[in-house]
């Protein structure tokens, strides 16, 4: 279904069309799977997919996408679902932006996912780093931080800061992503993390196929309104990673507002009957902005997807506006002496690189 459709009340929007991939329909919600652990993803897709979610978004830096492959096997195997009925994602990882490693990640992403081809594969991020550039490293060489010459896919020095590819850089590597489309491993490609600078590098220098898609971390504190304004010019689909604030992210700042426990979005939920997390959804929706919030908890992979039987008022959106502080959550600063780090205008003056931290994916609080 497009933004063009007529629809009726009882049929709301739940996709849009993205506007390089022969009418490949991207859902408004997807299920993140950033943190979720094994042991619990393969369960979560289950949920997620009798809910009614028809994405799902992955990485193989994640360290999960083989669980989530028998998952989906099963699906099919059972008759739930069909391939083409759903929209997977996946993306290119740091270590493997050389374009002879590009290939290689997405070929390891479809083998434990157990699939053909992926509707989405992105960039996700635009900095080569961490990688040693020596051979693509994909999650069976290990997905956490170590040594460069284990293969890790958190290559570090022998200071522990993470390693840079400074002889790589995310032009070259779009155009290897551009020969996997047209090799049928993808429907359509995209970036993540990556600034207007840089989006439009890639605009300037694609020589096939633009992007479809930019996932980016953005919810009420991280409203990316010209970010947003930027991508629908250029006919690009903003993604939103961690729309809810992401309550379970590792290296939490002190300081750090909580977005779930706003008191200004708990009165505008409590006024609708909704949860925070659905109404904060539907504030993401209603921008036109696709989501995909992550929960292994089945109670709220379902309440997630429950967000179509209302609207916010005109009211209630010029009131999320005020909430706007440009407030990143995750920033990923111990990358940020690479050249190609996207949030430099972002960190503190002064600021000094630092040690990579023991462990990259796990929060002190519990998911």
């Amino acid at each position: 279904m497009s933004r063009r459709s007529k629809r009726s009340k009882a049929e709301p929007q739940k996709t849009v069309t993205l506007h390089n991939g022969n009418n490949i329909q991207m859902p408004l919600i997807s299920l993140g799977t950033w943190k979720s652990p094994k042991g619990q993803v393969a369960a979560a897709i289950k949920v997620a997919i009798e809910a009614g979610y028809r994405g799902i978004d992955t990485a193989n830096d994640y360290g999960n996408e083989a669980e989530i492959g028998e998952a989906l096997k099963e699906l099919f195997a059972a008759g739930v679902i069909k391939r083409e009925e759903l929209f997977i994602q996946s993306k290119l990882w740091n270590s493997n932006h050389r374009k002879e490693h590009v290939k290689a990640d997405l070929v390891a992403t479809l083998k434990d996912l157990q699939l053909d081809y992926v509707d989405s594969f992105v960039i996700h991020w635009p900095q080569a780093c961490p990688s040693t550039g020596k051979a693509p490293a994909v999650c069976a060489n290990g997905p956490g931080p170590g040594p460069a010459a284990q293969g890790t896919m958190f290559p570090l020095d022998d200071e522990g800061k993470y390693c840079n590819d400074l002889e790589s850089h995310y032009v070259e590597t779009w155009h290897a992503m551009e020969e996997l489309v047209d090799e049928g491993l993808c429907k359509t490609i995209g970036l993540s993390n990556f600034n207007v600078t840089q989006i439009r590098e890639i605009l300037d220098n694609a020589k096939k196929y633009k992007p479809a898609v930019l996932q980016n971390e953005c919810h009420p504190y991280l409203q990316l309104k010209d970010l947003w304004d930027f991508c629908k010019i250029n006919g690009i689909q903003l993604q939103a990673y961690c729309p809810l604030g992401s309550y379970d992210r590792p290296f939490v700042r002190k300081g750090d507002p909580e977005l779930l426990q706003d008191e200004r979005i708990q009165a505008i939920a409590k006024k609708y009957k909704k949860s925070v997390a659905q109404v904060v959804l539907r504030w993401h929706v209603q921008r036109g902005v696709t989501a995909c919030p992550k929960s292994v908890t089945p109670s709220r992979i379902q309440e997630n997807n429950d967000i179509w039987d209302f609207e916010l008022s005109a009211e209630d959106l010029a009131e999320f506006d005020r909430f706007n502080i440009n407030y990143r959550l995750l920033m990923w600063s111990e990358t940020a002496g690479h050249p190609d780090y996207p949030f430099k205008d972002e960190l503190p003056y002064g600021f000094v690189v630092g040690p990579a931290p023991a462990n990259t994916t796990k929060s002190s609080r519990q998911a």
